[in-house]
């Protein structure tokens, strides 16, 4: 089973530098490409100065709680002997922070300079044929067989055409109580599971790691109890609160 995560980025960031990547850095493509090589450690010489050089996975550059626990969670479940045919891929949906300049989602390998741009509050719904987000975050997630939604309610209203279509993957959305009404539940692969207050309070979760606490305890489950626990998450996605309430 290919299993997809998607995240969104967070403002604690593994380098913070004070000529970080901003929005205004965007607004032309040949300040978004200097910006990109400056913040990856080239002077406008051309020369590299490592201790110049913010660059990092995408994987590695995000330090806030959730990401900490996800990264957790992701490191055991790789280790483990099982690990191969039931495979985790981490992504994030937005890429103007790409090192590489290819308007894709990011994956957790792909390298990135650290940013003050990530998309926060009020998006435009992005409709395709615009863009181009749209279209890439759908070939994204139907490349996998079951995807899990970290992401901020903002960014699944940004992305809302990508998840309004009834697909063959199912979708697997971790959503406080108060923010499922962003997805459309009459899908039938389309499925919300609550995070909120009281799931934090019995896995002794804070909000700010709450998603993170979610996939770190499933992935020690299936470690322990066998990767056809994600099957049955598949198959059944309330599962996934007793599972890892029984962790």
């Amino acid at each position: 089973m290919k299993i997809l995560i998607l995240s969104s980025y967070t403002t604690r960031q593994k380098h913070q530098p004070a000529n970080l990547l901003r929005r205004e850095d965007c607004n032309s493509d040949e300040r978004l490409q200097w910006r990109l090589k400056e913040l990856s450690g080239y002077n406008t010489e051309g020369w590299y100065h490592e201790d110049r050089d913010y660059s990092a996975p995408a994987g590695e550059m995000f330090t806030g709680p959730l990401h900490t626990q996800l990264r957790e969670g992701l490191k055991q479940i790789r280790e483990h002997n099982q690990y191969g045919e039931t495979t985790l891929d981490l992504y994030f949906p937005w890429y103007a922070c790409r090192v590489d300049g290819k308007n894709l989602p990011v994956s957790e390998n792909d390298t990135i300079v650290p940013f003050d741009i990530a998309p926060l509050h009020n998006l435009a719904v992005l409709e395709y044929g615009e863009t181009g987000v749209p279209e890439a975050m759908e070939v994204l997630i139907e490349g996998y067989d079951l995807v899990f939604s970290l992401l901020r309610q903002d960014d699944i209203v940004s992305l809302r055409r990508v998840f309004e279509v009834e697909r063959a993957v199912t979708l697997i959305f971790l959503l406080a109580p108060s923010h499922r009404r962003v997805v459309d539940g009459s899908l039938s692969n389309v499925h919300v599971v609550e995070t909120g207050s009281k799931l934090g309070k019995a896995i002794r979760a804070t909000n700010w790691a709450l998603k993170g606490v979610v996939l770190r305890r499933l992935c020690e489950a299936a470690c322990s109890d066998g990767f056809h626990i994600f099957e049955q998450v598949k198959q059944d996605p309330q599962q996934l609160l007793e599972i890892i309430q029984s962790q």
